[in-house]
């Protein structure tokens, strides 16, 4: 299972190993973002094994130099015992970047909704936060944190760590 998870951040890394350096990274007002993130869990320890991935496919409008909104599918797959699911789900967000002159690093907050499964009841809501590393002008490693709650009755809450890659293209 380790090996795995080291296979994943080393696919994720390589990109950084092959740019000569770090790019000054400046998302502009009208600028279109397509991004790519997966979430990875797995029960480590106990008698029943369950495991669970996310992956999500992100496109987002900046209306100003930091703000930005944006939508996404997404496609969730859980492993429980020798039993598999698949559900299909989408989501809002938006977020605020704090931006700094000739920055190669953005920390960005905002806010996500998400319907993990478009078959469920059970809408999560909350906030996000991460970095973008950019590694040339248009393109950057994402690491952001998701703290959700359901808003059902149970108000269960969600806390999500996801990876992936940024891809900036100007109007």
């Amino acid at each position: 299972m380790v090996s795995r998870v080291l296979f994943a951040v080393l696919l994720l890394l390589t990109p950084l190993s092959l740019t000569p350096g770090s790019a000054a990274a400046q998302q502009q007002a009208g600028d279109i973002e397509l991004q790519f993130t997966g979430t990875y869990f797995t029960t480590v320890g106990t008698d029943a094994s369950f495991t669970s991935g996310i992956i999500q496919g992100k496109g987002s409008y900046f209306f100003t130099d930091r703000v930005e909104l944006g939508a996404f599918p997404s496609l969730a797959i859980s492993s429980f015992g020798s039993t598999t699911d698949y559900s299909l789900g989408l989501g809002v967000f938006g977020s605020y970047s704090f931006l700094m002159e000739d920055a190669t690093t953005v920390p960005y907050v905002g806010f996500q909704w998400w319907k993990q499964d478009l078959d469920a009841d059970v809408d999560w809501v909350g906030v996000n936060a991460g970095l973008k590393f950019f590694f040339s002008p248009q393109v950057a490693l994402d690491l952001g944190g998701n703290y959700l709650t359901d808003t059902s009755d149970t108000s269960q809450g969600l806390f999500l760590v996801q990876t992936g890659l940024s891809f900036l293209f100007r109007r």
